[in-house]
């Protein structure tokens, strides 16, 4: 089961980021398409990469419990990824939908509120904060985990994407304030 979340965390790493960097071109004007059905793939992935998620978790509680050393509240690691993973579920919840929809066969948009300004920057800094807690025991099930430089590259590439993409959406809000 392990292995299995292994290659949709891989999986949702790519789709997102994809999914990320085209809406974020889009944001800006240069780009014409978001990979909309890039993304409900990613969320399909999500769903059964949640519910792995929970099931590992729930074993690693009933583990704990039965174990006479409790390192539940000293393992901040271990409830930080799961903080992290939750907020993700609650705010992609909000970010569907949010920049408009069809209304009688066009496509409208929405207003883009400062409310749905700090909920898209909320959704990109928990992304960011579950990849980055999440890298390394990625590249250990992987097998890469020697290769030090690429875990610093790859939070490197992590960490521009993820400010391009909130710099998209600062200046998306930015735009709609002007008009």
């Amino acid at each position: 089961m392990r292995k299995l979340n292994t290659i949709l965390s891989v999986l949702l790493l790519v789709i997102f980021l994809l999914h990320g960097i085209m809406g974020s071109f889009m944001l800006l004007g240069i780009g014409s398409n978001a990979g909309k059905i890039l993304a409900w793939v990613g969320v399909a992935v999500l769903a059964v990469h949640a519910g792995i998620g929970i099931i590992l978790t729930v074993q690693t509680l009933r583990a704990e419990k039965n174990s006479p050393n409790h390192y539940r509240k000293q393992n901040a690691m271990f409830w930080a990824r799961r903080a992290s993973g939750f907020a993700i579920l609650i705010l992609m919840f909000f970010h569907i939908g949010l920049f408009g929809g069809v209304q009688d066969g066009a496509y409208i948009l929405f207003p883009f509120t400062t409310v749905k300004l700090i909920a898209q920057l909320l959704l990109i800094a928990s992304l960011a904060v579950h990849l980055m807690i999440n890298i390394r025991p990625l590249l250990v099930s992987l097998g890469i985990i020697r290769f030090r430089e690429r875990r610093g590259d790859l939070y490197l590439i992590l960490s521009v994407i993820f400010l391009f993409s909130a710099a998209a959406v600062i200046l998306y809000y930015v735009g709609w304030q002007q008009l």
